[in-house]
């Protein structure tokens, strides 16, 4: 419990030693179960139409949690367990909010063929061999198969990583540039209004 009022409060509103702690591996976590999702709606596009809304929307509702969240914290140490847990439901539903707004942009942008995909897959994969195996055909025939195979595989190794790092980092980036507008939104008007937390 205390890890999520600190994740989700901030330590502008919580009286918790989060900040104390790193949580980089939180972060990436969130971010690759992101990644997961965003992977699941490109490969289901019947869910995609139902979950991915046009972005004005998400980006309205979630730039009214952002403006909120000061309300929302304010007060939250003086209601009960059951109060305390709506109101971060409220507030982890603005990273939700979130992630919505990123994959609305992002979606348009990624174009999959999705029923030819394992065979454009596997066509890139022996591209990438036959390319390597080129390379080396001043060899004889079975070193150069032999390297082509090894290093075109190790390549293939490569990009898949780099794509799913990418896919990992983009997530966890925005919803930490979430995180930082959402302190100093908090801080403008903590010092505007003089909100002060109800601490325990």
């Amino acid at each position: 419990m205390d890890f999520l009022e600190g994740y989700l409060l901030g330590p502008q509103w919580s009286d918790t030693e989060y900040e104390t702690h790193r949580h980089a591996g939180f972060h990436m976590l969130v971010g690759l179960v992101a990644a997961g999702a965003f992977g699941f709606l490109i490969l289901s596009p019947d869910h995609a139409a139902r979950w991915i809304w046009p972005w004005p929307v998400p980006v309205l509702l979630l730039l009214a949690l952002l403006l909120s969240n000061p309300l929302l914290c304010r007060h939250y140490y003086r209601h009960n367990r059951l109060v305390r847990m709506l109101i971060l439901v409220v507030i982890a539903l603005k990273y939700a909010l979130a992630i919505l707004v990123l994959f609305a942009v992002a979606m348009p942008l990624v174009r999959i063929d999705t029923s030819h995909l394992a065979q454009s897959l596997l066509a890139q994969a022996n591209e990438s061999i036959a390319d390597m195996t080129d390379r080396f055909h001043a060899l004889n025939n079975a070193s150069a198969m032999m390297f082509g195979i090894i290093l075109g595989s190790l390549l293939v190794l490569l990009r898949t990583t780099l794509v799913i790092a990418a896919c990992v980092l983009v997530p966890t980036l925005f919803l930490l540039a979430v995180r930082w507008i959402q302190r100093l939104l908090d801080f403008v008007i903590r010092k505007q209004l003089k909100f002060k937390p109800d601490m325990e």
